[in-house]
């Protein structure tokens, strides 16, 4: 990992439909140093990627995503005329091309099926897990200690206390709530620390700059350009 490290944010959905092959093409295009996806499981217990525990918003199917089979989802537009990839889609586009972020969201046995995926493929080294649920990550810390992991959360209070009991390398903060002092505290407390933006933000380059300046050791775009 670099010192200062770029994550393209469900790909590049500034450019491409989020969560998408074409988003994640378009990030290693860019050169980002990880490229981000979400994944959940399907009624069948395949690992999919997709942010919404719900359709609507990023395809053109309804209902949740856990009461649908691979195969059925296979079937939707999720924009362009792009598919949901499977978590083993992108592992095959990404591995050896940038790190994966993996972001867990709360599903019964994502944990367990998502691992089960990274061991088959050996990729443990160019893995690194997100979620807001400190939880997930200490089962996978308690699974395999060398396996790199991020707690995520929008504001900073309790986030190092949350950060340190998952025993999380990195800490992702929502961008608008940082400023150096913490920084500085996730640092002494051996944690790194980037900032991610919403899907629908993309900060003005001054902005970005300034926001680097305070200590940053990443950042997560939707634009991954700086």
């Amino acid at each position: 990992m670099k010192n200062f490290f770029i994550i393209g944010h469900r790909g590049a959905c500034y450019y491409e439909p989020e969560n998408t092959l074409k988003s994640f093409k378009k990030a290693l295009q860019l050169k980002v140093d990880c490229v981000e996806c979400d994944v959940r499981l399907t009624k069948d217990k395949k690992v999919v990627v997709i942010h919404d525990k719900t359709l609507e918003r990023t395809t053109n199917g309804k209902g949740l995503v856990e009461n649908f089979t691979l195969k059925d989802l296979k079937k939707l537009d999720a924009g362009n005329k792009q598919k949901i990839p499977t978590l083993q889609e992108y592992i095959n586009l990404i591995k050896n091309k940038a790190i994966m972020c993996i972001e867990l969201k709360k599903c019964k046995n994502i944990v367990e099926e998502t691992l089960k995926l990274i061991k088959k493929n050996k990729i443990e080294d160019q893995v690194i897990f997100l979620s807001f649920y400190p939880g997930y990550l200490r089962k996978i810390k308690n699974f395999d200690k060398n396996i790199k992991t991020s707690f995520l959360s929008i504001r900073p209070l309790l986030a190092i206390k949350r950060a340190r009991y998952a025993k999380a390398d990195f800490l992702g903060i929502y961008h608008r709530f940082l400023n150096k002092k913490f920084i500085e505290k996730c640092h002494k407390n051996n944690l790194k620390i980037f900032a991610y933006v919403s899907v629908r933000e993309n900060p003005e380059k001054n902005y970005l700059k300034k926001l680097i300046s305070l200590g940053l050791d990443g950042i997560a775009l939707n634009k991954p350009i700086i």
